[in-house]
């Protein structure tokens, strides 16, 4: 079956019926998504508790999106692909980052595109990256270490964009990367992702002064750019000697002899910007956040690296992905008509691992809203119930990268100076699929 075809053979999102999905609140669509994105864990946990694990809710551009809110569930959507099919459920996101991209490509084809990826981005190649990295955290702290509060979201933001264009894309022309700065953040501008989740009409191309024709020029920008990267690197005969990602995607190859075409290659990178870039700034903006207003933690970590240890930092990363998971779901769509948690969900519906809600679940969790990363220093949880890089298959393959830069950069931060709150502690906001600090995490970084 070709690609096509597979993609065809998802059925459409059938229309909210309350005798078809889990139970939902009685309210509109849009009292629905404008409480949502107010105040995402709070209306989660709501609906948890009246409805149970297993409820839908009626957001926006969904019709009904199934929500499943413990371990149990969260395993069958992300692991049983005969019910629950990936790929076009994603599909919100393909003007941004093309149909070739590992986050909408469907089963057979994604399990080659994987094996393909992920080499790159196992930790033994990641790790001489660790100096770059650290070197590009010193160039940027000093933004930080104001000694004034500072929003550490638009900080990290722009800092993880640079790892990225370092270690992934393999620019270091710092014109070239004033390049790829300028036009990656007009397409991953708020405004431009938003049109997203924009109504139809809104997303088309009307004209030169259309929101959908910025869009499609934003787009273009970063597109030839990188067809432009890729040819000059196809052409380099240096090429093979290098060990960005980049480099070495374009010299991997299947059981056949095949590797990427261009086009696969550069939805590919965009779709790494897209799942690595806002995600792990965010990250990093919470764990930063979260620390200044929990001293202890931040001494027992201080205290813990002195004596040349990362268990605590790897457990406070952990700890503060479980609290505000950077990512609040992954989505399925249900392949025929079947059932969650013994609620029905009719072939077609969106269905939503929503870990950001098993994350901070009272019958998961003890003290589910403190902030301990002691809880993680000798695991003992469910695999299940902490899933902040998603799970199965479709698993990040970004993810061991997004932990080498948390940890490298937390490590400078942390030895620059005093850690302090900037402000009051932050609510979540939802900002697409990612919660964020609603000012951005502020925090006071003192320098000795």
């Amino acid at each position: 079956m070709t690609q096509g075809a597979l993609r065809r053979a998802v059925p459409d999102e059938p229309a909210f019926d309350p005798h078809r999905f889990p139970p939902a609140a009685r309210r509109n669509r849009l009292q629905q998504t404008l409480l949502v994105n107010r105040n995402p864990l709070t209306e989660l946990a709501r609906a948890r508790e009246r409805h149970g694990p297993v409820f839908t809710m009626r957001i926006y551009p969904y019709q009904g999106v199934v929500c499943v809110t413990d371990a149990a569930t969260n395993r069958e959507v992300l692991t049983d692909h005969e019910r629950f099919a990936a790929g076009d459920a994603a599909d919100l996101i393909e003007p941004l980052v093309g149909e070739h991209s590992l986050i909408l490509t469907p089963s057979p084809r994604h399990a080659r595109n994987r094996k393909l990826l992920m080499p790159p981005f196992h930790g033994s190649r990641l790790a001489p990256w660790s100096g770059v990295i650290e070197a590009l955290a010193d160039e940027y702290l000093p933004e930080l270490g104001t000694g004034r509060p500072v929003a550490v979201r638009p900080w990290a933001q722009r800092l993880t964009l640079d790892v990225i264009l370092r270690v992934v894309f393999g620019i270091d022309d710092p014109s070239r990367r004033d390049d790829y700065r300028t036009a990656l953040d007009r397409m991953m501008s708020p405004g431009n992702l938003a049109l997203l989740f924009a109504p139809g009409p809104l997303r088309r191309d009307l004209g030169p002064l259309s929101p959908g024709r910025a869009f499609e020029r934003r787009r273009a920008a970063v597109d030839r750019l990188l067809d432009d990267e890729i040819a000059m690197r196809r052409a380099d005969p240096s090429a093979g000697d290098k060990t960005d990602v980049l480099s070495l995607l374009l010299a991997a190859r299947d059981e056949d002899g095949v590797g990427f075409t261009d086009r696969e290659l550069r939805d590919e990178l965009k779709g790494l910007v897209v799942a690595g870039h806002e995600t792990t700034a965010t990250c990093l903006a919470w764990c930063l956040h979260l620390l200044a207003h929990h001293p202890a933690a931040l001494s027992a970590l201080r205290a813990d690296l002195a004596a040349g240890s990362t268990r605590y930092l790897r457990a406070t990363i952990q700890e503060t992905m479980r609290l505000r998971a950077p990512v609040w779901d992954a989505v399925r769509i249900a392949v025929r008509d079947t059932e969650l948690g013994g609620q029905p969900v009719p072939a077609g519906a969106y269905v939503s691992a929503m870990f950001c809600a098993t994350h901070v679940a009272a019958d998961v969790w003890d003290d589910p809203d403190d902030f301990r990363p002691e809880r993680l220093l000798d695991g003992g949880h469910d695999t299940w119930s902490l899933t902040p890089f998603g799970g199965g298959a479709r698993r990040c393959v970004g993810a061991a990268l997004a932990q080498l830069e948390l940890e490298v950069v937390l490590k400078a931060a942390l030895g620059r100076g005093d850690l302090l709150p900037g402000g009051a502690p932050e609510p979540v906001r939802l900002l697409g699929v990612t919660l964020v600090p609603a000012k951005g995490g502020r925090v006071v970084l003192r320098t000795a």
